[in-house]
């Protein structure tokens, strides 16, 4: 196995036996995993290279975990300034790459790329964490989200189970009528239901609670946004079922799930190395950070202490014994739906994707805000100054989503503000927001 891939059989050793393993055992993992990619990072790919020459600082100054704080950071604005190339190792061919583009939780348009290898241990660190929370092989698992585009080679893993008759799993568009989920709930009966929480929120009002009677999962996951307090209530009223909350990002697709034991959320740090950090230096239990992750997984484009731009809250280490860093609550993505005047409620993710999976590349950051119940506005930091035609072209695709009452403006800004958290939201109402609890909760959400 070359210095340029994850080493595949013992990373599919460390996904079954870690969450058991011994603390001391787990860290020479970890240590001998950051040492070659480093090394590999630093010989192969050319901004690593340039970043460590840069603050002087060889691979063999990097002898393990305990010399993280020596690497500088990146963020995601950093690596948008770089050539993509100078981004992935040599040898790769971006043809063949598995891409993903995202908005991300800064409102930063972004493009992931990782092998398809790569692909597929994520995937199974993915199903380690779900068989703890108590997914069993032969269980349908539906998902209430958004299908993005994938190639086929990506699927093939979750075709073959299938065909075995293990981890079946059907997706169901988070962005159709609420009714017609909850029929296609009721039709499907699954064993565990997973989504992002505000998609799977519009599913708790009184009207369907008829279609959903029957729908009895043993819990619900949910990921992708923050969940508040509220929706979690209102999700294990309706399904009467626990729910259980996972914590990823498109960089590293899983940074921790939740202890169904002690409610805390277990990094996967066999995975993915977790920082909480407060002024660069670590937190301690209680005390919320910066979350800082390094995936150990990622050779073809590697992601080293890469500041996600959360903020999370260190926990104690869980009472469970797993060896994992333990996290309390993460300050994440915070996404607004939008009330309509024609009584929808409208996922901003239906304007987002039109601007993420289009031919939009000036946009480099962007704050989708319902400044009323009739107006919206996209505030946009251009890459370059737009010509009316591109700034036309975003709004084309937009207005049949809208529709005509209400008005739609892309307004170009030198900047976007951030939160008083530190944080930017890409998609704010300021007509009603589960996060701010301003005015009163719409009839319909």
């Amino acid at each position: 196995m070359t210095a340029g891939r994850p080493e595949i059989a013992p990373a599919l050793s460390a996904v079954w036996r870690h969450g058991r393993a011994p603390g001391a055992e787990l860290r020479l993992w970890q240590d001998a995993r950051l040492r070659r990619l480093v090394s590999h990072a630093y010989e192969s790919v050319p901004f690593y290279r340039r970043l460590f020459d840069r603050h002087r600082l060889h691979p063999r100054h990097v002898r393990g975990v305990r010399d993280l704080e020596i690497i500088p950071f990146i963020d995601k604005a950093e690596l948008r300034r770089q050539r993509p190339g100078d981004l992935l190792a040599r040898g790769h061919d971006p043809a063949t790459l598995l891409e993903v583009r995202t908005s991300g939780s800064t409102g930063e348009p972004f493009t992931v790329r990782r092998t398809w290898l790569e692909d597929k241990l994520q995937y199974l660190v993915r199903l380690r964490a779900m068989q703890g929370l108590g997914v069993r092989p032969r269980d349908l698992v539906v998902a209430v989200g958004v299908e993005r585009p994938e190639s086929d080679d990506r699927k093939l893993v979750g075709r073959t189970l299938r065909a075995l008759g293990l981890h079946s799993r059907v997706l169901l568009d988070g962005l159709a009528d609420p009714v017609h989920i909850a029929y296609e709930l009721r039709r499907l009966r699954p064993d565990v239901l997973v989504g992002l929480p505000g998609m799977l929120n519009r599913l708790t009002t009184p009207d369907l609670a008829g279609a959903l009677e029957t729908v009895r999962p043993r819990f619900v996951v949910v990921g992708g946004e923050v969940t508040t307090p509220a929706m979690r209530a209102r999700l294990g009223c309706t399904f009467g079922a626990p729910v259980y909350e996972t914590y990823g990002s498109h960089e590293c697709p899983l940074i921790a799930a939740e202890c169904p034991w002690s409610g805390t959320l277990h990094a996967c740090e066999d995975a993915v190395l977790v920082e909480v950090l407060r002024d660069g230096r670590p937190v301690e239990p209680g005390e919320q950070g910066e979350v800082v992750v390094t995936n150990l997984h990622a050779y073809a484009m590697p992601f080293i202490r890469y500041r996600i731009g959360d903020l999370a809250t260190r926990a104690p280490s869980c009472a469970c014994g797993t060896p994992f860093t333990a996290l309390g609550a993460v300050q994440g993505r915070m996404i607004d739906y939008f009330p309509l005047p024609d009584g929808r409620l409208l996922h901003p993710y239906e304007i987002v994707t039109r601007l993420v999976w289009g031919s939009q590349g000036w946009i480099r950051q962007y704050q989708l805000v319902q400044e009323q119940r009739d107006s919206v506005v996209l505030y946009v930091v251009a890459e370059t100054a737009p010509t009316e035609e591109q700034v036309a072209e975003v709004t084309r695709a937009v207005r049949p989503v809208l529709g005509d009452r209400v008005r739609f403006e892309v307004r170009p800004v030198a900047r976007i503000p951030f939160e008083a958290t530190g944080k930017l939201r890409p998609s704010r109402s300021l007509v009603w927001s589960e996060y701010d609890q301003a005015g009163p909760r719409p009839l319909s959400a």
